[in-house]
């Protein structure tokens, strides 16, 4: 009888906790008004679509990452309405036209899920994009993501990694190992940073890795921008400032593009200005 009462508390206790989570933040406030048609015609797939989120989650992650960015997705586009697609009838019956502009991002409580890009329109957002990647490395990135999509989420992971980061406050000299697996290990359990680092890494693509530190005396390697060979960190320690981070991926200004930039015009006061 005590065990079943105990139980049916963590549940309760569980359920309420993940209620209080979901809430949105009150003290939110949206930097810019994102402009969604412009937003479209420049993402690109493969794009890496960073988001500072408004819950009580969002907010203890950004907490313990010091970052704006909590919640991290990947632009898909149209993929998953191409013909002979087995969900395409499903994707364009929710989303319409919109179906054209998809992400797949995971989601505490919900897994691996496909979301409309508009989704995020009200949210502060940035778009990454992998610098020089091989257009077949990226296909394969942006079909391993999809292939993740019905994975659950883990939790554990998101535990472990604020561990990592509270621990490197109070003993800054240690450095845990960079293949160090974070979480569940569950090959079927994912994070939204871990998930888009893992397809990634499948390729070879760099985010923020290791360096192999050179022998005394000797110097950095001429071609290699990073001065040293490389050592992959285990995609489940990525978090999602590590994309913004990198020096791999170009950050896509879309409010800007094409638009002559008055910036002596935008405030609200009239600005004194001598010429």
């Amino acid at each position: 009888m005590a065990h079943r009462l105990i139980r049916k508390w963590r549940i309760e206790f569980k359920r309420r906790l993940l209620s209080w989570l979901e809430r949105d933040n009150p003290a939110y406030r949206q930097r810019i008004i994102n402009d969604l048609e412009k937003l479209q015609q420049v993402i690109r797939k493969g794009d890496v679509v960073l988001v500072e989120g408004r819950s009580q989650m969002s907010r203890i992650i950004k907490l313990f990452s010091s970052s704006h960015w909590s919640h991290v997705a990947m632009y898909v586009g149209d993929a998953l309405i191409q013909p002979g697609h087995s969900e395409r009838n499903d994707y364009l019956s929710l989303y319409g036209r919109q179906a054209k502009h998809l992400m797949v991002e995971a989601y505490s409580g919900q897994g691996v899920t496909v979301a409309p890009l508009y989704r995020y329109l009200d949210y502060n957002i940035r778009i990454c994009r992998p610098y020089g990647i091989r257009s077949d490395d990226l296909d394969t990135v942006v079909n391993d993501v999809i292939d993740r999509i019905g994975n659950r989420y883990d939790d554990q992971n998101i535990v472990d990694l604020a561990w990592m980061m509270i621990s490197a406050i109070f003993t800054p000299h240690r450095r845990s190992g960079h293949r160090k697996c974070l979480g569940s290990c569950d090959e079927f359990q994912v994070i939204c940073s871990g998930m888009i680092a893992k397809a990634f890494q499948k390729v070879g693509y760099p985010i923020v890795p290791g360096l192999d530190p050179l022998p005394v005396g000797q110097r950095a390697l001429p071609a290699n921008p990073y001065g040293a060979k490389l050592l992959m960190r285990h995609f489940s320690q990525i978090l999602p400032r590590d994309f913004d981070l990198s020096p791999n991926f170009e950050v896509i200004k879309f409010n800007l593009i094409g638009e002559p930039f008055d910036y002596r015009n935008l405030w609200q006061e009239k600005l004194s200005i001598d010429n």
